[in-house]
């Protein structure tokens, strides 16, 4: 035979009182929950918008007509002219 669970809401409504395990299990569920969302949010969401982002700014870039390396060269170019200024 199945053994019962036993209905925990039931022993509260006759306590009217929780009990400190039952609350510290309820607190440590949410703060898992919590924790699930938050790294799912991290993986799911910020970093494909960071990555979107920075391809786009590099797309844009690109359709300027200056490549990265030309940004670098120009930037060098600048400051050994202001040095040797």
């Amino acid at each position: 035979m199945k053994d019962k669970v036993e209905n925990p809401f039931k022993k509260i409504i006759q306590e009217k009182e929780l009990p400190d395990s039952l609350k510290d299990k309820v607190i440590s569920d949410i703060n898992l929950i919590k924790l699930s969302l938050e790294l799912s949010e991290l993986f799911l969401v910020s970093i494909p918008d960071v990555m979107f982002n920075f391809l786009e700014t590099e797309k844009e870039k690109n359709k300027d007509g200056i490549s990265e390396n030309e940004e670098d060269k120009e930037s060098k170019n600048d400051a050994f002219t202001l040095k040797n200024d």
